[in-house]
Order: structure tokens, then sequence, then C-alpha cells
């Protein structure tokens, strides 16, 4: 089962290897797509909101926002996204 401290532990990942935020949101649509069926409605709604970051500067989120959204889901917090 994927987890969102999975998701986590890999989002630092790309963020430590500074991936372009157009690539981490095409990648959180792939995550989203593959565990659709294994996956509760937060966790896909967080996949989701981070998807719409390769649609544009405007939906993009800061590396130090998605940091804080990894050690979130990393320690099994609530995640803001807003």
């Amino acid at each position: 089962m994927y987890t969102k401290e999975i998701f986590g532990r890999k989002l630092k990942e790309k963020i430590i290897t500074n991936q372009s935020l157009f690539k981490i949101g095409i990648w959180a649509h792939s995550i989203y797509l593959e565990y659709i069926d294994d996956i509760d409605l937060e966790f896909r709604d967080i996949l989701l909101t981070l998807n719409t970051m390769e649609l544009g500067p405007e939906f993009e989120f800061t590396y130090e926002e998605l940091n804080k959204i990894a050690d979130d889901l990393i320690a099994g917090r609530e995640v803001n996204l807003k």
C-alpha cells in the first residue's frame, strides 16, 4: 500500500534534488492515477492539488511549502494546502 509517509519521503527527495515544480506536479498526478483505489480522499486531494503545479506558476508551491507538506505527511499530521 502506498502511504502518505512514503509520498512525503519521496517528495523530500525531489525537493533536495531541486526537481522542477512542473515535474513534481506531473509525478503527483502519476501517483494519484496509480494508487487511486488504495488511497483515502484526503490523500487524493493532496495529490490533485500538487498536480496543478504543472498548470503554471500561479499554482506552484515554493520548495519551502513543499518541504512543510512533506514533513506533515511523514509525521502523520494534517496537511494545510492553503
